[in-house]
């Protein structure tokens, strides 16, 4: 199953739903890095091969910019949070967590 960080706006709830399912998920807070720019985030995650979990339209854009530049991301899983339920967004990241290679998930937006 791959990985994750979640960035600071994921509810708290989100993430022990995917924990209790057995997905590594590390937060943005339990790493200190609330309040650090999004693209330092997302090349975090990428250096461990982990997914960026988020609802913010920023990494959206980061993805287009990295994609021209020729950056590479881990991928990225992007829902609206206040259009999907919580456990909603938890049964699409774990399905595509546990059903999608690293090599698939290189560069790409999966929105939940």
């Amino acid at each position: 199953m791959l990985a994750a960080i979640a960035d600071e706006h994921v509810h708290a709830a989100t993430i022990a739903g995917l924990r209790r399912r057995g997905m590594d998920v590390v937060t943005a807070q339990e790493r200190g890095l609330c309040g650090v720019d999004d693209e330092i985030l997302l090349a975090l995650a990428s250096s461990e091969g982990r997914l960026v979990l988020t609802y913010d339209t920023d990494f959206l854009r980061i993805h287009a910019q990295w994609l021209i530049s020729g950056k590479s991301h881990a991928g990225i899983v992007f829902w609206r949070g206040n259009e999907r339920p919580i456990g909603g967004a938890i049964r699409v990241i774990i399905h595509y967590a546990i059903h999608t290679s690293p090599m698939d998930a290189a560069n790409v937006v999966k929105y939940a």
